[in-house]
């Protein structure tokens, strides 16, 4: 039997999905060890061969692929613990960096600073060379400029190069020479040139993006080769796979290099393992929303297809701009901690516990009380099955932490404390979850929600209720969704080319063979990497807008070769995707200003496994009663607990109930139901509370 294994990195916990070549799936969870991740890797690992019955050595000689979700390259720009960066730029625009978009941050706000560029000022050292709007070279590199650069770099001890000149996505010739010179120059620093990262048109964009990658590449780089080097030690001689941002996969040699592309790419793939799981029951317009001990992340997925963005900013301020999918992060998780400001007034987040010393009830010396404590004294969660049994809870010292931080300063009792801090966190969630839905046109009560993350089912019926969403979907892996995003994920490359012309005058031979030089650059990676051509696909697409506008959109574009009848098809596409989303189309012309290509290469997943009915009876998989706290039913209840590791398809719980699996806990509300579905997961159902 092999294997394919998931494997995420977050900040409180690692989380590992394994799959036979049966669908088959096993599921672990492990705390992450922030100081050296890769050990919460081997740990989790060691964990899966465990339930295997077998030892470390032959799992990992019997797994074909492992794909890797890490938020190292994210926890690095949050953190400012990245490279050292040297910027080489174009004379006259060492500021670019510093200017951003020409306006504030916070344009109202003269209190808050404009936030320190990830290269300082000083380590921004102008070439003087030129290429024009055209691609022409106007002045010639100055390369007696650039290894002076080179040599300054070394006396200020920088770790790493960014190369980024004007007008390098026409003509990449200057940048490149830089690069081969630094290369030369400075054997032993990360060197990147934005002709590789992110060659768009906008210098600040391309700059920024540039710079990103740089700051975050050494780090990444260590950690990858690090994490290459103990799995090989330990038996591994599969392919090893780098989630990214867009949901897709890539080798690590080409991670190393892009690093950039890693930034948010654990997030990115719940998403895609709740378009997977969903697919399998014809649920195509959902919420995912994914609750980890750390963050609350939320996409929704229309059609099928999780909302994609071109544009993000790191911590809201380090701007990137690559294909990636949108996901909206709030700092809301399990670990968020309790806190009350000047006035009294309580807050829960985004400060987390993290993993260690993680929430009070961990009892590993974490004294400030956190949304999982509240969780543990409202009866949600049992203290002695934990992860299973694995991890034993402490509700005394949650008790404690609660009592003196909130309830006793509050003048409440700590079952109205726990409850306010519950409370609070769920609303902060529902603001989320209405960004990325009431905000945009869409009715979140058309919707269903798949849940991730191990605290997700603990939440995700009081979100519900307050959203009018009726259907909840748990996977049995939904504790671990982001790294079942990881195994179901293709090898993906994407590229741009930047045109910038009028639709009703774009050359159309150009356009042809821009996706044809770009779908040749991806067959060489993909080559590269063993990607067998019967096992490659291509998408397309063009950025527009309105003439005199600043934002586009991005369309679709359909295969085949590119004539005036597809360009018509695609002006009405664009008409028509900006009408869905501002509510109206204008008649001026439009303009076309980059085209994207994003080649893929298809990786082998089992398939979803289908169980046949067994049974609407649940009698035998129940474990006893105890007293959950229901608001609507008035304070704390009796209720039921049931063993949702061993229930089967069929069966069916009316709440309130509990439903305890080894990594998760489904808290299903009164006037509620839960059904097991063939594809191993729990569906709830909620009436209104009238009914």
């Amino acid at each position: 039997m092999k294997y394919v294994i998931g494997v995420d990195v977050g900040g409180t916990f690692t989380d590992l999905v394994c799959l036979d070549e049966e669908g088959n799936s096993i599921v672990a969870k492990t705390p992450s060890t922030p100081d050296d991740s890769s050990i919460g890797v081997i740990n989790g690992l060691g964990k899966i061969a465990e339930l295997l019955d077998k030892d470390l050595n032959w799992l990992l000689k019997n797994t074909n692929r492992i794909t890797h979700g890490t938020t190292v390259s994210t926890n690095t720009v949050l953190t400012w613990t990245g490279a050292k960066v040297g910027l080489l730029c174009t004379k006259g625009f060492r500021d670019i960096l510093g200017i951003r978009f020409g306006i504030r941050e916070h344009p109202y706000d003269f209190t808050v600073p404009q936030p320190e560029a990830l290269c300082p000022r000083y380590l921004r050292v102008p070439v003087e060379e030129r290429i024009n709007w055209n691609g022409e070279v106007i002045i010639p590199l100055n390369e007696d400029d650039v290894r002076k650069a080179c040599k300054y770099f070394r006396e200020q001890g920088v770790e790493a190069v960014a190369v980024c000149f004007l007008w390098s996505f026409k003509n990449a010739s200057h940048e490149r020479r830089a690069v081969e010179i630094c290369r030369e120059e400075l054997p032993h620093v990360y060197v990147c040139g934005s002709f590789a990262i992110q060659p768009e048109i906008r210098e600040y964009w391309r700059m920024s993006t540039t710079v990103i990658n740089a700051y975050v590449g050494p780090n990444l780089s260590k950690y990858i080769k690090h994490l290459a080097s103990s799995l090989k030690e330990s038996g591994f001689t599969g392919e090893l796979l780098i989630t990214q941002s867009n949901a897709g996969v890539i080798f690590p040699e080409v991670a190393v290099e892009q690093a950039v592309r890693t930034v948010l790419s654990g997030p990115a793939c719940a998403p895609a393992a709740a378009a997977f799981v969903g697919k399998a029951l014809d649920l195509k317009n959902v919420i995912t929303i994914d609750m980890g001990g750390t963050s609350f992340d939320i996409c929704l997925i229309k059609d099928g297809k999780p909302t994609m963005s071109l544009e993000s900013a790191v911590g809201g301020v380090y701007h990137m701009k690559l294909p990636l999918v949108d996901v909206r992060t709030i700092g809301s998780g399990g670990g968020s901690i309790g806190w009350l400001d000047s006035l009294n007034v309580l807050h829960m987040g985004p400060l987390s516990a993290g993993a260690e010393p993680g929430p009070a009830c961990y009892g590993k010396g974490g004294e400030e009380p956190t949304c999982t404590d509240a969780d543990l004294l409202l009866g949600y969660l049992n203290p002695d099955y934990y992860l299973g049994g694995e991890m034993k809870l402490y509700p005394e010292i949650a008790y404690k932490a609660v009592k003196e931080k909130i309830a006793d300063p509050l003048k409440m009792d700590v079952t109205e404390a726990a409850w306010s801090m519950r409370n609070i966190i769920d609303h902060n969630m529902v603001d989320g979850i209405s960004i990325v839905s009431v905000q945009r046109g869409e009715d979140p009560r058309k919707y269903t929600f798949i849940v991730g993350g191990g605290a997700g089912p603990v939440h995700a019926a009081s979100l519900a209720r307050v959203l009018g969403i009726k259907k909840i979907l748990v996977p049995k892996t939904s504790s671990v969704f982001c790294a079942l995003g990881g195994v179901i994920a293709d090898v993906r490359h994407d590229f741009v080319k930047s045109i910038t012309s009028r639709t009703s005058s774009v050359d159309i031979n150009m356009i042809n063979d821009a996706y044809m030089e770009m779908k040749e650059t991806g067959d060489h990676y993909l080559s590269k990497e063993g990607i067998p051509p019967q096992e490659r696909y291509y998408k397309r697409s063009v950025d527009m807008r309105y003439k005199g506008q600043y934002h586009e959109l991005e369309v679709p574009v359909p295969d085949g070769e590119i004539n005036e009848k597809v360009l018509k098809a695609l002006v009405e596409d664009f008409h028509q995707i900006h009408e869905s989303l501002y509510s109206y189309r204008d008649v001026t012309d439009t303009e076309m200003i980059n085209l994207r290509l994003a080649a893929y290469g298809k990786v082998y997943t089992p398939p979803l496994k289908e169980q046949p009915f067994v049974s609407t009876d649940v009698s035998k998989h129940f474990k006893g009663k105890r007293d959950v706290f229901f608001k609507e039913s008035g304070g704390f209840v009796p209720t039921s607990i049931y063993d949702g590791d061993s229930m089967e398809t069929g069966n069916m719980v009316e709440g309130p109930a509990i439903i305890e699996v080894k990594t998760s806990t489904i808290v299903v509300p009164p006037n509620a139901t839960v059904t097991v579905t063939p594809f191993d997961s729990f569906l709830i159902e909620l009436q209104d509370d009238t009914e």
